[in-house]
């Protein structure tokens, strides 16, 4: 992979595209949990959308979205469903380590926001995700900091923590003002 995001595009995942992604996202391990193909696959089936970034190579990162509808049994989704009501949610961002710090990340999130300005429904709802505090994981939340994504609570799961984060379209910075 070249050292800039020039060669990258973003696309809807595949059903080839399931083995490099479930590789990219074990290669992420703690800071997203770990999936099996069938797990993901049903991931895929309930979310808005998921996408992938690729290279020339295949693909070397992926993002996933869930709305607030979604049939997900997960305590980070159950928590912001309690706080939020409406929303929609980045379940995971993952890339593979030879496409961090290369804007890789920032192409997923500007092609989700793309697609959700093309949903009247979905445009307006915060993006929400949580990021873990432990085991830390300081990358992860200045990268969406600078998203514009700010802190609106925390939860503590014993040997894991997270702060859960959101980003109001309506008050956000525009993702095209920074690299």
């Amino acid at each position: 992979m070249h050292s800039t995001s020039d060669t990258i595009h973003v696309r809807r995942i595949a059903d080839d595209d399931l083995p490099a992604v479930l590789a990219i996202n074990e290669a992420c391990l703690p800071a997203v949990n770990g999936l099996t193909a069938d797990a993901l696959r049903e991931l895929v089936a309930i979310s808005v959308v998921t996408l992938v970034a690729c290279s020339p190579d295949g693909p070397v990162g992926v993002l996933v979205c869930l709305d607030h509808d979604a049939d997900y049994d997960s305590r980070n989704f159950d928590w912001l469903k309690q706080s939020l009501t409406r929303f929609t949610y980045v379940d995971r961002i993952a890339l593979a380590p030879g496409a961090r710090g290369k804007a890789v990340g920032r192409l997923l999130y500007r092609a989700l926001l793309d697609q959700l300005a093309s949903d009247r429904g979905r445009a307006e709802l915060p993006l929400a995700c949580e990021v873990n505090t432990r085991p830390p994981n300081p990358g992860s939340l200045r990268f969406h900091g600078r998203l514009g994504f700010i802190e609106i609570g925390s939860q503590e799961f014993g040997d894991k923590a997270v702060a859960y984060l959101a980003r109001d379209p309506k008050t956000a910075p525009d993702m095209e003002a920074r690299p």
